[in-house]
């Protein structure tokens, strides 16, 4: 085992945690956390296998190896390096004078300062896509693409499992789905969404199905699943939808825990408002976590997870 740093996104301060923790579950890659710090995770693992989970990371930005940890007066070494260090740093957090001289080389050697210590780091590698690109048909309150991704992989979906969508709306959780490898199905009970989500498919060139249905009532054999990540709908479009937050995701919920496999994860979105907890109880679903996500001004949803059984 390596001792590694992750780079987090400044956009969200506990859901980048879980997405790091997720993506090495769904590559079997080990992972034990050292400690978290602000837009930095230092962790123990194999470098190569989590460099693989870079190429479909959201809010994690970019891996690589620690060789020290240092403070004013002395470093712990973990791995040699040799080369030229340049400064970075996170946030505010100024890089203090670098006293260690390193062997000449032409590893590209960073000292990255945070929370009053730095690291020397070496082979960063960065995430490989940042935004999606989005598709002609556009509805008020689309996800934002990253967003999308990171639901995509707090599900831990691998590559040709089936996820689903049941309230897929533009598109955005199953388009990026399908450019992680799965095989994404897309579903939504008003004929104008699943009509445009598959539009936003032709024109991405991606592949997809897509599904007219009610999320109560799913037209899908039990245990049809691998994963299931959705942004149900909330405020005015849950009135006209005749339904009531609550009811609508106990609904969904329900059918959720029907169509997915055993140890298999549903990620959902949900009004701050709604006790998810008391939702799931009865259920064959365990709530893991809830992060509070800020759409805009005083509004706020939830992302949370769950799954059924024991954890896979």
């Amino acid at each position: 085992m390596e001792v590694l740093y992750f780079l987090t996104s400044g956009t969200h301060r506990t859901l980048p945690l879980e997405e790091l923790e997720a993506l090495h579950e769904a590559y079997s890659c080990p992972l034990r956390t050292l400690s978290v710090h602000y837009n930095l995770v230092l962790a123990e693992g194999n470098y190569e296998c989590s460099k693989i989970t870079m190429k479909r990371s959201a809010f994690i930005k970019e891996m690589g190896k620690v060789c020290a940890i240092c403070d004013e007066t002395s470093c712990s070494w973990f791995e040699e390096c040799a080369g030229r260090i340049r400064k970075r740093k996170l946030g505010g957090f100024e890089v203090p004078e670098v006293s260690v001289k390193l062997p000449e080389g032409e590893d590209k050697i960073y000292a990255i300062a945070t929370e009053g210590f730095y690291i020397i780091s070496k082979d960063p590698a960065k995430r490989l896509r940042g935004k999606s690109p989005r598709g002609p048909f556009f509805s008020p309150g689309s996800m934002d693409p990253l967003l999308a991704r990171a639901m995509v992989n707090l599900a831990r979906v691998k590559e040709g499992e089936r996820l689903l969508d049941p309230f897929c709306g533009t598109g955005s959780i199953a388009h990026e789905a399908a450019r992680v490898g799965a095989v994404p199905y897309c579903a939504d009970l008003d004929p104008s969404m699943a009509y445009g989500s598959k539009i936003n498919t032709e024109y991405l060139k991606l592949t997809c199905e897509h599904v007219l249905e009610d999320s109560a009532s799913l037209p899908f054999r039990s245990s049809a699943f691998h994963a299931i990540a959705t942004d149900p709908p909330y405020g005015r479009s849950v009135v006209s939808l005749a339904h009531g937050a609550e009811e609508l995701l106990r609904e969904f919920l329900s059918e959720a825990s029907r169509v997915l496999k055993p140890s298999s994860w549903v990620v959902f979105a949900a009004s701050t408002s709604v006790e998810v907890g008391d939702l799931l109880r009865g259920l064959p679903l365990r709530l893991n976590k809830c992060h509070v996500m800020r759409v805009h001004r005083s509004l706020a949803r939830y992302v949370c997870t769950a799954y059924t059984g024991s954890k896979g």
